[in-house]
């Protein structure tokens, strides 16, 4: 029996090879990339669930007056876990300098996390090998990730091999990790004990109960009132903070949710996956189920024979449901070659490095599972609609060919799917338009500073000999100033694009209660003027002014001149709030977007930092294409220094554009998606006039016997669907513009879409619309009548 069906099925949907061709098209492409929409969903919606005890584990927060930030002071975790029997445990998870590993002439450097050696009774990463329970305890132990433990030893277990650190220290591998998820919120290549971290001079300077640079996880009791605990932290906070942060207040959030404090966007990004994979899979469910309908009044008659000869509703269920399933299940097979062979890999282009999508058969079952599931519901809905209807109609009615009146009453649900589609794809043509319009706008925007010409040398290439380094470079800048080819030469901390989030409160000197937090780093003479930043009043650091620092010179930002409502600045002064030092301000900036644009510009404090072995060398020149020529000859200078890191260069401007490339790849997403939408409606449409016009043969061949003119048959068969299309569009219009005014809304600085941006979107879709049912229409009326009425 089941053979007969499955015949049954092959001979129809051959029969009808268009509406099998435009639904295998639209479904394949449909469930591809909902597929590849669900994989990331459930990544995203299960990042960080990998840890055994993840509802039991938390991280700190501290609050003061501009907000919360998930930092707090490096000596809390201990004195947390004294004080409060609820608290188990805890660990930090410090990044400070990344170690150097050397072994047997090999030199290595992983991005190095400083954590206790509670680490792994804490979170539940696994090692490959070692024992977590032992693996951090001794101060001299290093764990590493696979990738540099192979590129170190080889296929040799290294577990208990000594490796020297930092040139100088004899450290013990003690373990080597499995895979760190990609879903996982931290990222490590090498842990070592913060013990270590701790003997370090500088941090032990800065590690107080005042700096807040540490990032504390704690594990709770399970029974642990997290609200209670919470009461007794300012408490807490008096008895052990420093003066000038006593009022400051502690937090703990789920760690769970600290991959959506770190990123908000992150969230935004997996309900867009999710809103984008509903439409996707209800555009494809709206053309299934629409051809479906269509065509199955085709087979009315074959319904009635079957009734007739002693068919019951469920087998007439069971037959459609199988030319259902067979296409639905060829479509998913189709489905899952273009999603793993081309859609996962562009996915992954888009996300620029960032969580990238690794199909794992194993992991992502439940995925698959889900989307066969949702498969199965679409063949079951798209059989049962059209298989329950015909069964309903009267035999001798179908039989004798009297369902005009009968299947005209159903054109309303047609009618209402289309424009459902086509609102659907009007948003997303939109939403297309908006993204792409912000990202330009974000790259062409005056940024205050000038870029074109001004490329970046990493000056801190990790030197074996620090003051050596520091005699020979310091003649190498002198050198580069002189060179008629450059304009101008800063050493800096930070350029534009990639400045520190490192803020610290200030107070205007002789008002303490007027704390404003600035976001501070080092920048040296010639910083504005290699990158043209305008100077509101007084002047930028001068090396021979300057270079005593004797009145700790600073120079300010516009932002932060209004933010202590000063008229002038220049000649005032200011100290931070834990710090009785005072700095004299010698200059204002006018605001440059030292960061992308979708954050306000904040207040900003550079300090003076005299030229050295500074992070960056930037250079400006006076013709870009001269950079070549001029990094050459600087390149070969500094390979005379022994240094573990190669010479590394940027142009500005290339790396001012790469900060929206996630953008960008949003946009990709978005835009494939769009194209598809429409590729799907349109293709239904096709299909649908098709059929229309196969129906109504007979009435054409009529009316052009009785001399009806091309163009009205075919407006008369047109007609309906631009209706419809025209609908869609008026209803799009304010679903559109309510995603366009949201989305926008994040950035702080941003575009906006013109009136007549919606009016050629909606003309285009009638243009679009036009041409798709027009072609059949025209087609249709040119037919000889003779044949048409023959036929019939």
């Amino acid at each position: 029996m089941f053979k007969n069906y499955f015949k049954i099925a092959f001979r129809t949907l051959w029969k009808n090879r268009l509406f099998t061709g435009i639904n295998l098209l639209g479904l394949s492409l449909g469930l591809a990339s909902a597929g590849v929409l669900i994989l990331f969903i459930q990544r995203g919606i299960t990042f960080d669930t990998f840890h055994k005890d993840i509802d039991q584990i938390y991280f700190v927060q501290t609050e003061g007056k501009d907000g919360r930030y998930n930092q707090t002071v490096h000596p809390i975790l201990g004195q947390l876990v004294k004080t409060y029997p609820e608290i188990k445990t805890g660990t930090h998870f410090q990044g400070w300098s990344n170690l150097w590993i050397h072994y047997k002439g090999k030199d290595l450097q992983g991005d190095t996390k400083f954590v206790d050696t509670t680490f792994f009774d804490v979170f539940s990463f696994k090692l490959k090998y070692g024992d977590a329970r032992t693996a951090l305890r001794k101060k001299e132990s290093v764990v590493l990730n696979q990738k540099i433990a192979q590129a170190l030893f080889g296929d040799k277990k290294p577990v208990g091999e000594t490796v020297t650190v930092n040139d100088t220290l004899n450290f013990t591998v003690t373990g080597v990790l499995e895979k760190v998820p990609e879903n996982s919120s931290l990222q490590f290549e090498v842990l070592a004990p913060i013990a270590f971290l701790e003997a370090d001079k500088n941090f032990k300077e800065n590690a107080d109960w005042y700096n807040t640079f540490a990032r504390v996880y704690l594990k709770l009791d399970k029974n642990a009132n997290v609200a209670k605990l919470e009461k007794q932290f300012p408490q807490f906070a008096k008895a052990h903070f420093g003066t000038e942060a006593k009022i400051r207040q502690l937090h703990i959030e789920p760690f769970k949710e600290y991959i959506h404090q770190e990123n908000p966007s992150f969230k935004w990004m997996i309900y867009g996956a999710i809103a984008i994979s509903v439409f996707i899979l209800l555009i494809i469910s709206i053309n299934l189920l629409n051809l479906n309908t269509a065509i199955a009044f085709t087979r009315a008659k074959e319904v009635a024979v079957r009734k007739v000869t002693g068919s019951n509703l469920r087998q007439i269920l069971i037959q459609f449901w199988t030319e259902s399933g067979i296409v639905l299940f060829a479509s998913l097979a189709l489905a899952i070659l273009v999603g793993t062979s081309y859609l996962v890999p562009q996915f992954n282009e888009f996300r620029s490095g960032r969580m990238q999508l690794v199909l794992n058969w194993e992991q992502d079952y439940m995925t698959f599972l889900t989307l066969a599931g949702v498969i199965s519901l679409i063949a079951i809905i798209a059989g049962t609609y059209p298989a329950v209807y015909l069964n309903k109609l009267d035999i001798r009615d179908t039989i004798k060919g009297k369902l005009s009146n009968k299947t005209s009453s159903r054109g309303w649900t047609r009618g209402t799917l289309i424009v459902i589609q086509f609102v659907i794809a009007f948003g997303l043509v939109i939403g297309a338009i908006t993204v792409r319009k912000q990202v330009s706008f974000m790259r062409q925007a005056d940024l205050g500073f000038e870029h074109q010409d001004v490329v970046v040398v990493s000056a801190d290439l990790q030197y074996k000999d620090e003051e050596a380094a520091f005699n020979q470079f310091r003649p190498m800048l002198d050198e580069l100033k002189r060179d008629s080819r450059v304009k101008s030469v800063a050493t800096s901390g930070v350029v534009p694009t990639k400045y520190w989030s490192n803020y610290n409160v200030y107070l205007p000197e002789g008002e303490d209660n007027k704390e404003i937090r600035f976001k501070h780093v080092g920048a040296g003479p010639g910083y504005t003027e290699t990158y043209g930043i305008k100077m509101l009043e007084g002047r930028n650091f001068s090396s021979e002014i300057d270079q005593d620092g004797e009145n700790n010179p600073v120079v300010i930002n516009e932002s932060a001149m209004k933010a202590l409502n000063w008229k002038s600045a220049v000649g005032k002064r200011l100290r931070q709030k834990n710090n009785p030092k005072v700095y004299t301000v010698i200059g204002v900036m006018k605001d440059f977007h030292y960061q992308d644009l979708k954050d306000k510009i904040e207040p900003l404090l550079h300090w003076y930092e005299p030229a050295g072995l500074n992070a960056y060398v930037s250079v400006k020149l006076n013709d870009i294409r001269q950079a070549k020529s001029v990094m050459a000859g600087l390149e070969a200078k500094m390979k005379q220094i022994p240094a573990r890191k190669p010479f590394s260069l940027f142009y500005v401007s290339d790396e001012l554009s790469r900060q929206y490339n996630h953008l960008d790849g949003i946009w990709k997403m978005v835009n494939f998606v769009t194209i598809l939408s429409i590729i799907i409606a349109l293709a239904g449409v096709f299909g649908l006039i098709t059929l229309a016009a196969n129906q109504r043969t007979k009435e054409v061949g009529i009316r052009k016997v009785l001399g009806a003119s091309v163009g009205e048959i075919t407006f008369l068969l047109a007609r309906d669907f631009m209706i419809l299309v025209t609908a869609a569009v008026i209803i799009g219009l304010p679903v559109a513009y309510t995603f366009e005014s949201s989305y926008l809304r994040s950035f702080e600085y941003r575009t906006s879409i013109e009136w007549y941006v919606y009016a050629l979107v909606g003309f285009g879709a009638l243009v679009l619309t036009l041409g798709t049912v027009g072609f059949q229409s025209i087609k249709a009326a040119l037919t000889d009548p003779v044949k048409s009425l023959r036929s019939e």
